[in-house]
């Protein structure tokens, strides 16, 4: 046996009482169901008729992905996998196919159409060397009532009476390496950094930083923000670090000094934003957003404006002093 898919029963705990259950008497036994009984599966069908397959690229739980990588490996696994299944087994394997339709099926020796599985209690063991086993591991690990792994039903991503979860190694390797070489990528960015443009930045990250603060103490700043799985406070707050960080890591170089001008014009009251985001001089308005304003102090017919709020900023950091 070769590469293993696995769906495993989620134990639950109980606390102690002199009421006993047949749940809690199994608890103690490491058991979450009586031995020899399980739990009959069947592919899932969504409300518009299709079948949720794990199998299909367009799937609405694959739309419904929010982070961008864990998004696109999917998307790249199910039409790999769709493609090599369909080859081997020999059949439709689309989310409207017949095969879908156990209602169809001649029996378990029937390979046209898609078998029941029996869950059962511990680990439920698919050998994805064989072809029909890797077909129903592949529709097993997407159903809406398995959660997608242990963390995720932990995090309440699914119903707290969910019984089973997807033990599935291959894909926590695939995701963590993707995450991993993007963390790397935006750490070698900051590396090649020199001082002054690391400055500005952290301060559009929203980092505690001065024209004065010490080198060391703004990268490490950036470092420790890009090493978390959100931004905490801020403009940017609820966002992945990595995202807003890179951003601003790539953007040309007169439009990064303009939006840290900006900020930093803000941060001195020489600009007023109010909750609205228009952006006020004194009590004359002078954009109504700050995308506004950047666009209007990047186009070349403006720099005059530009070199005075420059000059502002200066004298206000001088007297501040």
């Amino acid at each position: 046996m070769g590469k293993l898919g696995i769906v495993s029963t989620i134990k639950r705990e109980y606390k102690r009482s002199t009421i006993q259950t047949m749940d809690s008497e199994l608890s103690k036994k490491g058991m979450t169901r009586v031995p020899g009984t399980g739990v009959f599966k069947f592919p899932y069908r969504e409300l518009d008729g299709k079948y949720r397959t794990g199998l299909d690229p367009e799937a609405f739980y694959i739309r419904r992905i929010q982070d961008p990588e864990e998004r696109e490996l999917e998307i790249q696994r199910v039409t790999k996998l769709r493609e090599k299944l369909e080859y081997e087994l020999g059949v439709d394997l689309g989310p409207r196919s017949e095969f879908w339709n156990y209602g169809k099926s001649r029996g378990a020796n029937d390979l046209a159409h898609v078998q029941s599985v029996k869950l059962i209690d511990g680990d439920n063991y698919f050998d994805l060397d064989v072809p029909f086993q890797e077909l129903t591991f592949a529709w097993l690990r997407v159903h809406p009532t398995i959660a997608s792994s242990l963390q995720a039903w932990q995090r309440g991503e699914f119903p707290a009476d969910t019984q089973f979860y997807v033990v599935d190694k291959e894909k926590e390797n695939a995701l963590l390496y993707k995450k991993k070489q993007i963390v790397n990528k935006a750490i070698v960015k900051l590396d090649d950094m020199v001082p002054s443009r690391r400055i500005k930045v952290a301060r559009l990250l929203g980092l505690p930083v001065t024209d004065d603060t010490p080198e060391e103490f703004v990268y490490n700043e950036i470092d420790s923000l890009l090493k978390k799985t959100e931004i905490k406070t801020g403009a940017h707050k609820g966002a992945d670090p990595i995202r807003v960080f890179t951003q601003f890591a790539d953007m040309n170089d007169d439009l990064l000094h303009i939006k840290d001008l900006i900020k930093q014009a803000i941060s001195h009251s020489i600009y007023r934003k109010q909750a609205s985001g228009r952006i006020y001089e004194g009590e004359v308005e002078i954009a109504t957003s700050e995308e506004e304003l950047v666009k209007h102090l990047f186009d070349e017919n403006n720099q005059e404006e530009l070199i005075i709020l420059e000059d502002k900023l200066k004298t206000k950091k001088i007297a501040s002093v």
